[in-house]
């Protein structure tokens, strides 16, 4: 019998497994020392196929086994598990919890998944990253502040003492 590690390792492996169908974005640190890629919260593939799976689905009498657990549908129609989220997409159901109390289930067609997967979204992860084009170390100071630096701040206090159409802002109220 297969552990679960395995059956997930091998799932995620799969062309049909829900992070191939997200984009991908990347983030580093500055140093460069740590790169993350990580999949987007949105399924652009799914989206886009919507009214395709939705159109050829058919309804089904969701029973009490089903509750909360979209992959054992997918188990009972595929015969593979890996299809819970596009099961609960059709139906527009946001997440496995409130996969209950409903009186059917609408099942897409497994050629229209394979339409899905042939239109699924592939290439590189966008980076999130943006190379720093000042120094940082001007932004941080050891020193008390100088004259200039007192007066910009000496300003930015009268200034928020406003007028504002004949009226004085004052601390927030209006005089």
């Amino acid at each position: 019998m297969e552990s679960i590690r395995g059956e997930a390792k091998r799932n995620s492996e799969l062309a049909v497994d829900i992070d191939h169908f997200r984009s991908k974005y990347l983030d580093k640190t500055d140093d460069g020392d740590i790169s993350v890629i990580f999949p987007s919260g949105e399924i652009f593939s799914y989206e886009q196929n919507f009214f395709l799976l939705l159109s050829d689905s058919k309804k089904v009498k969701f029973i009490p086994r089903w509750y909360q657990k979209p992959d054992y549908t997918s188990f009972d129609y595929y015969r593979s598990t890996i299809y819970w989220s596009m099961i609960l997409f059709v139906n527009r159901i946001p997440c496995a919890e409130e996969y209950k109390d409903i009186d059917y289930v609408l099942i897409p067609p497994f050629e229209s998944i394979l339409k899905v997967i042939r239109d699924r979204v592939t290439g590189d992860a966008v980076s999130l990253y943006k190379e720093k084009s000042y120094s940082a170390s001007k932004y941080y100071k050891i020193f008390p502040l100088d004259d200039r630096e007192k007066n910009i701040i000496k300003a930015k206090e009268r200034l928020s003492n406003v007028i504002i159409g004949g009226s004085y802002v004052i601390d927030g109220g209006i005089y």
